[in-house]
């Protein structure tokens, strides 16, 4: 049996953990009779509550009572209600806020037995194993204890986090009836049932996790795969496994002092900010969720660790998810259409999110998001909090058939989590401001097809014009982000110049061109005040256009953003990136024969970039939109009355005369 419970941890499989369990019938049984006593109870109340139509009514009473029971049938059931407390599709805020204070402290097991066990484990006597071994465990939990020691090969420092005795076959054997009891649950009629959705499914899925963290060698390797992803991040530390005194009961990591974030008062005594290593672990989460996938799946603060040195220390990894790639992008693509308040757009987001079945029409949920949103989103995405957003999504997606995969969820949660930490130190601190950075970066310098769409549909308005105020957040925003490089702009602007950025070339087109126009009357009405002495005739022979003013502002920031982008960067824009922001100021005869030295000498791929039929499509809409406007500012000019506005000095009459 031993060897079929070991294997559960890489291979889970229901049917044969059930199988094993066929010669421990009455040890299963025994175990049934008490927990199926205390569900039972449970359950009566609960279907008493459906019957009378109060089942939300009473939640507020029900959820401390699902709580208590869950903390006495055992470890295996309270990291059940610890999974539950971050589904707000399976049950209503009542019982996830309750189940959400589960805590899985143990008292510790004899230091006696951890030894025994530690030295059957790696088949040597301690005393070769550790020079030092603390007598007594220096934290204690469901699943193990930790002592800390010191390797008598190496001498350095350690965490030895040993198993508690006879948890595996404890956690398998709950798990066998628990699977039995839900899918009981999962054949009663529809209309008998609470849940939108089979619930086996989720159990087995857990189950896979919970043995998945009772092997030790599995999770020591993904504690260096989780170095390797996130390690190289600024402030984002891992514990090293130390393999040769690892074994799937026992694990040696590295020792890190630290304090925990919940610990207020040694932050303060150590002169930590909370927020500080909330905002790392913000960025870490981020990555871990929409870059490579792989996540921390037991998010709570006990896992975290801020070192005196700045480190924010990532503990436990015996519990890990993974997120696919598609529902990555359809995150962000999610994130721009709140931003953008399109609804309908985020209801067929949840087809790509796994949320809900492909065969169920979506479009009656828009209704239940507009409602929500326009009531939160009073001033903008941003300025939300985290958790505010979190439960009233949760209540719409309590009411309507969806099934949010496991770790969305979990990820969720994590976040949730990290605000609640940063929210106790800074009550203003908001996690969407602080996460809308990487999400900027992202749609900004990532080349992946679906954030390119993400990106045009959060620029562009309904009627596809440029959102320039949104296109300036964006880059504001994704220019604070962590390991922002300028220089990856050259490959947003090879997509532009691509075939695949026809929509947003068309409204750049109109945009440059009105840029262009801008700065150009800008700079010969100030020539010809200057040269006539007549600002006034300067401004009737060079009518001011529609929108110039905010253009020519727009101009400017795009100037400054230049002169910032050319020393910030090596790749092929910065050449041009400083010839533009030289052009502040000069006339546009000047500037033209600049830009037209710069393509001369530029780079290869510039010039190749220039030579596209893209690129001259574009360049050829700019200019016949310069003589549109220019056409139209001179029918304007000719078609006004000038009479009385003519200067009366000879010198301004000449000057006239000379000008046209």
């Amino acid at each position: 049996m031993e060897s079929v419970l070991v294997g559960m941890g890489t291979d889970y499989d229901p049917q044969r953990l059930s199988a094993s369990f066929r010669d421990r019938r009455l040890g299963l049984t025994s175990r049934s009779i008490a927990v199926f006593s205390k569900l039972s109870v449970f359950a009566a109340k609960v279907a008493l509550d459906v019957a009378q139509g109060k089942f939300l009514e009473r939640a507020d009473v029900r959820a401390p009572e699902l709580r208590d029971l869950l903390a006495s049938l055992g470890p295996a059931f309270i990291k059940v209600g610890q999974a539950l407390s971050s589904r707000p599709d399976l049950l209503p805020p009542e019982y996830l806020a309750a189940l959400a204070t589960l805590q899985d402290r143990l008292p510790p097991f004899p230091s006696d037995t951890a030894r025994q066990l530690i030295e059957a484990e790696l088949g040597r006597p301690i005393s070769q194993v550790y020079s030092e071994l603390t007598p007594e465990p220096v934290a204690a939990a469901s699943l193990g204890q930790v002592y800390r020691g010191r390797l008598r090969s190496t001498g350095e420092e350690v965490a030895v986090k040993v198993q508690r005795p006879g948890i595996l076959e404890q956690i398998a054997q709950d798990m066998v009836l628990l699977r039995r009891v839900i899918s009981a649950v999962d054949k009663q009629p529809s209309k008998l049932s609470l849940f939108s959705q089979p619930l086996t499914p989720l159990v087995d899925e857990f189950a896979a996790r919970l043995f998945g963290e009772l092997d030790y060698m599995q999770e020591g390797r993904n504690a260096e795969r989780f170095q390797a992803l996130y390690g190289t991040m600024p402030q984002v530390r891992t514990p090293a496994i130390k393999w040769e005194a690892t074994s799937r009961r026992v694990l040696t990591m590295e020792w890190i002092e630290g304090v925990k974030l919940t610990d207020k008062a040694a932050m303060a005594r150590s002169g930590l900010s909370v927020v500080q290593f909330v905002d790392v672990g913000i960025e870490c989460s981020l990555r871990q969720l929409l870059e490579h996938g792989f996540f921390h799946a037991d998010p709570h603060p006990g896992n975290l660790l801020a070192t005196a040195g700045g480190d924010l220390v990532y503990l436990d990894f015996g519990m890990m998810s993974e997120m696919p790639q598609g529902a990555r992008y359809a995150v962000i693509a999610h994130i721009v259409h709140l931003v953008n308040r399109d609804y309908r757009a985020m209801t067929r987001d949840y087809y790509a999110l796994d949320f809900i079945d492909p065969s169920i029409d979506t479009s009656p949920i828009a209704p239940a998001l507009a409602a929500f949103f326009d009531d939160v989103l009073t001033a903008s995405v941003s300025s939300l909090n985290f958790k505010a957003l979190v439960d009233g999504l949760g209540e719409v997606l309590f009411r309507y058939p969806f099934r949010v995969p496991p770790y969305y969820a979990l990820i969720l949660r994590s976040l949730t989590v990290l605000e609640g930490l940063a929210l106790s130190s800074d009550p203003d601190y908001k996690l969407l401001a602080q996460a809308y950075p990487y999400v900027a970066r992202r749609l900004l310098t990532d080349p992946a097809p679906e954030l390119r769409a993400s990106l045009e549909q959060l620029v562009l308005t309904p009627s596809k014009q440029l959102d320039w105020e949104r296109l300036e957040n964006l880059v504001e925003n994704g220019s604070r982000a962590a390991e922002f490089d300028p220089g990856q702009v050259w490959l947003l602007a090879d997509w532009v110049c691509s075939p695949a950025g026809t929509g947003l070339r068309a409204s750049l087109t109109a945009e440059v061109t009105a840029l262009l126009d801008a700065v150009a009357a800008r700079a010969a009405r100030a020539d010809l005040a200057a040269r006539l002495r007549n600002p006034g005739l300067a401004a009737r022979l060079v009518p001011e256009g529609r929108g110039e003013a905010a253009s020519a502002a727009r101009a400017e920031l795009l100037w400054r953003l230049a002169r910032e982008t050319s020393h910030a960067t090596t790749s092929p824009l910065a050449g041009v990136f400083g010839t533009l922001a030289d052009l502040q100021g000069t006339r546009p005869g000047a500037a033209l024969r600049q830009l037209q030295e710069l393509l001369l000498n530029a780079p290869p791929e510039l010039k190749d970039g220039f030579l596209r039929p893209e690129v001259q499509e574009m360049v050829a809409g700019v200019q016949l939109g310069l003589v549109q406007r220019a056409a139209a500012r001179a029918v304007q000019v000719l078609a006004s009355p000038w009479g009385n506005n003519v200067p009366a000095t000879g010198e301004g009459r000449g000057a006239q005369r000379g000008f046209l």
